[in-house]
């Protein structure tokens, strides 16, 4: 088997069951408006892993459960993030909040994470903790991404670098649960636990990295500021400094990149590649049990971050 036959056949059950949920809770319409077209990576990652620690077919059904749990956790995300941030497209298509207005939006959103939750409160509490967990990290997230963007000016002054941590909270933690509860569904160690939780953070983080590296600049200017203060320790000390000294003296981020030649863009190549091959050295590691999904976890990082580049 390879990836691609994998994830095709994990998709299909996978919208199989999300449309039995959403129908089974009569939440119908305007949910599934965003349950459309999502890529289902992180769900996708889960039953993966869940077939790699030896998951058998007479608990597949209940991963699939907690997979539907963590797209619809996801999904709520970028409902809110989307008002937050003000983006009027998502998935080639008006945002949520711009088809039904911000207050359905906050509600629906809430609604998709209870229906979430509600699917697998029977489940090992140790799962629904990490699913908790999980949330609350990607809150964390977002709250200091939004107040970054709120005042980007003190944060440059500041000297603060809260880009990683953010990536961490907002993003990866969401790939890094997504394995864990893969491999805790199918009752693997707590070695075990721990690896494929780093192994899913790594994943997110080049993730994440990627999609800056695509659009951190929105083609007006307007470099947005969570990546700066982490390109400037990309550099070397002396254009470190000219970077410093420019922004002290009035210059913005995008004027100052193109006056130094630095290419930020190269510079996120090398730190996806570094960080895409550490996921890839944890997959393989003697922890993880020789069945034909293994060789699998080594392809998913590279799978998972080149989905980001595509629309």
């Amino acid at each position: 088997m390879d990836l691609n036959t994998f994830f095709e056949s994990a998709k299909a059950d996978l919208e199989n069951r999300l449309k039995c949920t959403v129908g089974k809770y009569g939440q119908k319409g305007k949910l599934e408006y965003f349950l459309n077209h999502g890529k289902r990576l992180r769900p996708l990652l889960s039953l993966l892993v869940f077939r790699a620690c030896r998951g058998n077919d007479q608990n597949y059904q209940s991963a699939l459960d907690l997979a539907v749990a963590i797209e619809l956790q996801h999904s709520a995300s970028l409902v809110h993030d989307d008002v937050l941030d003000g983006d009027r497209k998502r998935r080639n298509k008006p945002s949520y909040y711009r088809r039904f207005g911000v207050e359905d939006a906050i509600i629906t959103g809430h609604k998709a994470i209870v229906l979430g939750f509600k699917n697998v409160l029977a489940f090992d509490p140790r799962i629904i903790e990490t699913l908790f967990d999980v949330w609350q990290r990607s809150l964390e997230g977002e709250i200091k991404d939004f107040e970054t963007r709120k005042n980007p000016s003190a944060f440059l002054a500041s000297g603060e670098d809260p880009y990683l941590n953010t990536i961490v909270n907002k993003t990866a933690s969401l790939f890094a649960g997504a394995a864990k509860i893969g491999c805790q569904k199918a009752g693997a160690s707590q070695d075990v636990e721990t690896l494929f939780w780093e192994y899913g953070m790594r994943i997110g983080i080049g993730y994440q990295l990627a999609d800056d590296s695509k659009d951190f600049n929105d083609g007006h200017g307007n470099l947005e500021v969570l990546p700066i203060p982490w390109i400037i320790k990309k550099l070397d000390k002396s254009t470190m400094e000219s970077f410093a000294y420019g922004l002290k003296d009035g210059l913005s981020p995008s004027q100052l990149l193109s006056m130094l030649n630095i290419d930020a863009q190269s510079l996120f190549r090398e730190e996806i590649t570094k960080i895409r091959r550490t996921a890839e050295n944890l997959a393989r590691s003697s922890l993880i049990p020789a069945n034909e999904f293994k060789p699998l976890l080594a392809e998913a990082p590279r799978y998972i971050i080149d989905r980001c580049l595509e629309p």
